[in-house]
């Protein structure tokens, strides 16, 4: 990616966090509350969305920031599993891996430093489904 790179530690994390999304997030949380995944999916969605529009309170700017990126990246996984439904969470952690090092690989092995780096990524990136 073009912000440090990705390497093996980073995926794995990002797998076991998506696992954690899944597994706490929503299975143990809906059952907590008896309610149906889809349920907790959009209980979830509507709790980050609500959670992003009082992050300016945040006085650290770089508090701020991570907490963003943080629900953000979480948010963006949800959609993607109401998108393709839970019993796809394995799939859809693979193509997840797979978009951060096609990312990563594709900038730092061909675009870092060309004038339109960025745009060029950002079309390649479109083409890939998650």
């Amino acid at each position: 990616m073009p912000l440090c790179g990705f390497n093996e530690k980073m995926l794995k994390g990002l797998t076991m966090f998506n696992e954690g999304l899944i597994e706490h997030g929503l299975i143990y949380r809906s059952s907590k509350n008896g309610e149906t995944i889809d349920a907790a999916l959009k209980r979830e969605i509507a709790d980050m969305t609500r959670f992003l529009l009082e992050l300016h309170r945040l006085d650290d700017g770089a508090k701020r920031v991570f907490t963003r990126g943080l629900v953000k990246y979480a948010m963006g996984f949800y959609l993607l599993v109401r998108k393709h439904g839970i019993e796809d969470a394995v799939k859809i952690n693979q193509r997840i891996i797979d978009y951060c090092f096609f990312m990563d690989d594709k900038y730092y092995s061909e675009l870092e430093g060309k004038g339109d780096d960025m745009v060029v990524l950002t079309q390649l990136l479109n083409e890939i489904e998650l």
